[in-house]
């Protein structure tokens, strides 16, 4: 066999440019052998190496497609991988499957890379960033989850929510607080289809996301200043709050420049109280009715407990429900900026109007949390090796 081998090398009319080198893979070395041993036993050795002098180009060609790609092959699944950023096993696959074509093998992963984001629908995305857009008529804010906050980080990621943010705000103003995502997904931006442009980065980013809800606050004339908490990017964090400010005596398009500035500031720091101290209502007056009910359920209960006279249980029923609006009420809470501590967000705003010379209110606000409403799914880690381990 070896002698075969040699002679079939010495055979080879590119045998020049292999001098440095075997000829053939070490892996298709031992099938060549195999295939002499299988030919030696049909027929004399004098007619095996006449068959192996008719084929070898064929037969190397062939084995040398099998374990290795050409220098050019190369090139493509190194430049199929810097522009997919999918992995090399994944590039090297598609271009095979496409005839080494880039178009078609990107073309290929971003179907695969669909397929995989279906597969991991089930895990639980409450991760991710919520992003912040300003206008003079108003804030629009975005979600967009993931499944682990690496993937926040992600420059990709924080871009697409930039995106999302432009294309939010170029859409008609919606009726309610909400944007449709569907509408919203299938806005034409400059990359393409927003939904299309999602699936990209999921592709990149090889995880489970989705757009969850766009948000809209009007102004209504006032003047909005907007707080982001845990800020990774410009106007990108886990939580983001605005709170408008109204001028009762005047509009505000007719203040001062400098005046403007100096609400829209104060507007930011009652937003960052916002975000600390969670109020689920403006006042008194949009309290859910049902979650007001409820409440006076439970502080009759405890008050008629007590053993008190009826007159006084009501007394102590109506002290105990003021403290219920302060805990759920913007404008009635303890307001946070307070040196002292004793002034409501009410009072402090009017306060600081009077310094600029107006009369301001707070007239709406708006607080997004990343992933609140989601329940994040406990992960077992042994749980997981055992069932990789299939125990």
């Amino acid at each position: 066999l070896i002698v075969l081998y040699l002679f079939y090398c010495q055979s080879s009319p590119r045998h020049g440019e292999y001098s440095k080198q075997p000829v053939l893979h070490p892996s298709a070395a031992m099938a060549f052998f195999r295939q002499i041993a299988t030919i030696a036993k049909r027929v004399s050795p004098s007619a095996a190496m006449t068959q192996c002098r008719q084929q070898p180009l064929a037969f190397r060609a062939h084995q040398l497609a099998r374990f290795s790609a050409a220098p050019s092959h190369m090139d493509l699944i190194k430049q199929l991988r810097e522009t997919s950023g999918a992995g090399i096993l994944d590039v090297k696959k598609s271009l095979a499957a496409t005839n080494w074509d880039p178009e078609l093998a990107y073309q290929d992963l971003r179907k695969r890379g669909l397929a995989a984001a279906g597969k991991k629908s089930d895990r639980v995305a409450a991760e991710g960033l919520v992003g912040i857009s300003k206008s003079s008529d108003g804030v629009m804010f975005v979600e967009m989850n993931s499944e682990t906050d690496f993937v926040a980080r992600n420059e990709a990621f924080q871009e697409l929510i930039s995106n999302i943010s432009k294309a939010a705000m170029e859409m008609p103003r919606p009726t309610g607080s909400e944007l449709s995502i569907e509408e919203l997904n299938s806005v034409e931006t400059p990359a393409g289809r927003l939904s299309d442009v999602i699936a990209d980065v999921a592709l990149k980013v090889r995880e489970n996301i989705r757009l969850r809800r766009a948000l809209w606050l009007p102004a209504n004339g006032g003047i909005a200043g907007t707080y982001v908490h845990k800020s990774i990017a410009e106007g990108q964090g886990s939580i983001a709050c605005t709170v408008v400010l109204s001028c009762q005596d005047k509009a505000s398009a007719d203040l001062e420049t400098s005046v403007q500035a100096e609400i829209e500031e104060l507007a930011s720091k009652i937003a960052m109280h916002t975000v600390a101290m969670k109020p689920a209502f403006l006042d008194r007056t949009l309290v859910d009715s049902s979650a007001l009910d409820a409440e006076l359920d439970v502080l009759r209960s405890q008050a008629e407990g007590s053993g008190k006279p009826p007159q006084i249980v009501e007394k102590i029923v109506t002290g105990r429900l003021n403290k219920y609006y302060e805990d759920v009420c913007l404008v009635d809470q303890k307001c946070v900026l307070d040196e002292e501590g004793k002034k409501s967000v009410k009072a402090y705003v009017e306060a600081a109007g009077k310094q600029l010379g107006v009369n301001l209110i707070v007239t709406g606000f708006l607080r997004v949390q990343c992933g609140e409403g989601i329940e994040k799914e406990a992960k077992d880690f042994a749980a997981e090796v055992k069932a990789t381990a299939g125990m």
